[in-house]
């Protein structure tokens, strides 16, 4: 028997100003509305079907203010009357209120789609004062309207007459329409914590929990930690607080306790990071289990026997006299729902991920394997059409009707199975590359861990506050803990980015400030320039600085080849859960007079067995548009076919005989003539990348937006010329 258990890790960052009382960012609510209550309201469906929750306190804390009251900035806009919005507030709601997934939940709905090509796809803040102008009274209220009524989950939505009503009408839509989409945003949210209550008593939902505001434990025991896996890590300071590593543990279960009326037994660790530090401080409050990522179990056991499958089975170890047992999940399962099932057909993907389940149970000695599948429960669904509810549909009822597949909660598993193996060490990292790069990687991580520890060393100094006013004591140590929380250093650095960058920032820096403010005390001048780098990009440059004349060869051939082109690294690229891995590196773009070069970097051997049945498209869109496949088969060869948008329908006819040049070895390189591609001198060209398996999309780079390069005018080396 194959024992499935899904954990689905539910948490939003701190956006919470305690000071205002007022919520700075709307995620919280709009997931709340879109996956938080529906994850766990689809298991009502299917009776065999049994999962793991996983909820970090700081998430649920918001929702209780959401539902006593406080509410955000986007709430308080949508609030307000469309005729009575002045210029700013417009022009803050044309910035805004399209942050939604654009095929899924605005292409869908034919008004919300006029509404976002009205203002223009791809706008600067500098253009939005201007645009603001156009846009009626009616056009504000409608965009007000459906801003929020797309966020509103696929059973709601199909349920609820009067949401149903407002789909429907789809514009003109009134003020007491939108009084209608508030309110059921407030009564969803009001929803989410007593049915998680409900589902754990009746036993079908286990319900975990995180360090309180989701703290990367290992280093606020000790950040040299982070060396073991990245030895030329340094810094020029050390943090150094297990007190308060064991206050965010004993905070959350605390908490915990309190909202569901009994003590979590599991825990899922920040970023599934672990080290052996942490053992006595999480099993001393309790939590008898937690969860890591396969390449910490791998790291842990050094070398071991591909054919014991050591992954399919809970670990043990002990430390400080305690003991906890470790799960650890599988990554290509969780990252294929996390990031590529999205772009198939849902009957493909279910079958495909059923199958490899069956692999697994075939492959394993094991007489009862546990596979883990542990991933974001709510950031990934408005990838899929619906919000997922079609793949989910037919995957719980497939696993339902399997016989030899058993979705189960973690503990009743390991209460099942209470004998384990004890690992011999836990290699200290993360769930990403099995370190804590993103964390303290980075110039800017490791300012922000700077500015942390001085502020609370500083705190732990002021022995007067904290005996002759114990409460205030303790508010400004609850601003630390919140600081303490990973997601600020997850924007930090360039390995991600979004809009809200610099609100990140603000919101980091405000918390300490706060600190010193509570105290009645000056605040430090660090703490008011930001850390952000400007001019964060995720192309490393710009434009190319000169033209190349690479051999398309399918290597590089030498260390300068390349060397002027410009890179879009994918890497870098926006994202708010982490890639394990995919399969294109880096996209370079480089030119000579005549033609555009292009050159795909790939995490896997192009030459390998694993390109067979990939194609990589380019989409080129200038006055025309134009589609470049490509693909691979083993041993280097690489065909390269362009292809032109018919003038009077949407089909792609074949470019007769372009000249390309194209090769495949160690990495893909291709030459297209701009005269291939009806591109001119000096003209703009939009790029994207789409990488396919058979009908299926399985990754696009930008995952969101375009790459735009110009081709060069004949004054190109002129005006880059440096001396």
């Amino acid at each position: 028997m194959i024992h499935l258990a899904f954990v689905w890790h539910m948490h939003q960052p701190y956006y919470k100003d305690r000071a205002k009382n007022k919520l700075l960012m709307p995620w919280v609510r709009l997931h709340g509305v879109k996956d938080y209550l529906y994850m766990v309201r689809l298991l009502d469906e299917f009776p065999k079907i049994r999962q793991t929750f996983n909820l970090v306190p700081s998430l649920l804390s918001q929702i209780e203010d959401y539902n006593s009251g406080v509410i955000d900035t986007l709430f308080e806009l949508t609030q307000k009357q469309a005729s009575a919005l002045d210029h700013e507030e417009k022009i803050f709601i044309l910035w805004n209120f399209f942050m939604a997934q654009w095929d899924n939940m605005i292409n869908v709905h034919p008004r919300y789609r006029e509404l976002l090509e009205k203002r223009g796809r791809y706008v600067s803040p500098a253009e939005l004062g201007d645009l603001s102008r156009t846009f009626s009274t009616q056009e504000y209220l409608d965009l007000q309207v459906w801003f929020n009524l797309c966020w509103i989950d696929p059973l709601t939505a199909g349920e609820d007459s009067g949401i149903k009503a407002l789909i429907a009408k789809g514009r003109k839509y009134t003020e007491e329409d939108k009084a209608l989409v508030l309110a059921a945003h407030i009564s969803l949210m009001q929803a989410i914590i007593p049915k998680y209550r409900e589902a754990a008593s009746a036993g079908r939902i286990e319900l975990t929990t995180t360090p309180f505001y989701h703290p990367i434990l290992p280093l606020l025991i000790d950040t040299e930690i982070a060396r073991t896996a990245m030895p030329d890590n340094r810094q020029d300071f050390r943090f150094t607080r297990p007190e308060d590593a064991k206050e965010q543990v004993a905070k959350a279960v605390a908490y915990f306790e309190k909202k569901f009326g009994f003590k979590p037994r599991g825990m899922w660790p920040a970023e599934g990071s672990v080290s052996e530090a942490i053992v006595p401080v999480v099993a001393g409050e309790g939590i008898s289990w937690i969860a890591s990522d396969e390449e910490i179990l791998f790291k842990s056991l050094g070398s071991f026997d591909k054919k014991e499958n050591v992954l399919y089975r809970p670990w043990k170890i002990n430390r400080g006299g305690k003991e906890l047992k470790i799960i650890f999940r599988d990554k290509e399962l969780a990252d294929l729902v996390g990031f590529v099932y999205s772009k198939w057909d849902e009957e493909s993907a279910v079958n495909d991920f059923v199958s490899r389940l069956k692999v697994i149970g075939a492959s394993t000695n094991m007489k009862d394997p546990l596979v883990t599948v542990v991933l974001d429960g709510e950031n990934a669904w408005e990838y899929y059409k619906n919000n997922a509810l079609g793949f989910f549909r037919r995957l719980y009822a497939k696993l339902s009707a399997e016989n030899d597949i058993k979705c189960v909660k973690v503990g009743e598993y390991l209460d099942a199975f209470p004998e384990v193996p004890e690992l011999p060490k836990l290699f200290p990292g993360s769930w990403i590359n099995h370190d804590f790069y993103i964390w303290i990687g980075h110039d800017e991580d490791k300012r922000a861990w700077k500015y942390l520890k001085e502020t609370r060393d500083d705190a732990a100094g002021w022995h007067d506050i904290k005996q002759k006013n114990p409460a205030l004591y303790a508010e400004i140590m609850e601003e630390i803990y919140i600081a303490e929380g990973s997601d600020w250093c997850w924007w930090y650095g360039d390995d991600h980015s979004s809009a809200q960058d610099e609100e990140f920032d603000m919101l980091f820096r405000g918390h300490l400030k706060k600190v010193y403010e509570l105290a009645g005390k000056e605040v430090p001048p660090s703490l008011l320039t930001p850390i952000l780098s400007s001019g964060k990009t995720v192309l490393t440059q710009l434009s190319p600085t000169a033209f190349i004349k690479p051999v398309i060869d399918g290597k590089i051939s030498n260390f300068y080849e390349w060397a002027d082109s410009c890179i879009y690294e994918t890497a870098k690229a926006s994202s708010a859960i982490h890639r394990a891995e995919s399969i294109v590196k880096n996209l370079y773009f480089g030119f000579d007079r005549s033609n555009l070069f292009l050159r795909l970097d790939l995490n896997i051997d192009p030459s390998g067995e694993n390109m067979r049945g990939l194609v990589f498209e380019y989409t080129f869109i200038n006055k025309g548009a134009f589609r470049l496949k490509m693909s691979a088969v083993p041993g280097g060869a690489l065909s390269a076919d362009l292809f032109k948008q018919a003038e009077t329908t949407q089909d792609w006819v074949p470019v007769a005989g372009a000249p390309l040049k194209a090769a495949a070895l160690r990495i893909l390189e291709v030459a297209v003539p701009y005269a291939s591609i009806e591109a001119g001198a000096k003209t703009d060209i939009n790029v994207t990348l789409a990488v396919y398996r058979g009908e299926n999309e399985v990754e696009k780079w930008p995952t969101r937006g375009i790459i735009n390069i110009t081709v060069p005018g004949s004054d190109f080396e002129e005006q880059n010329w440096n001396a």
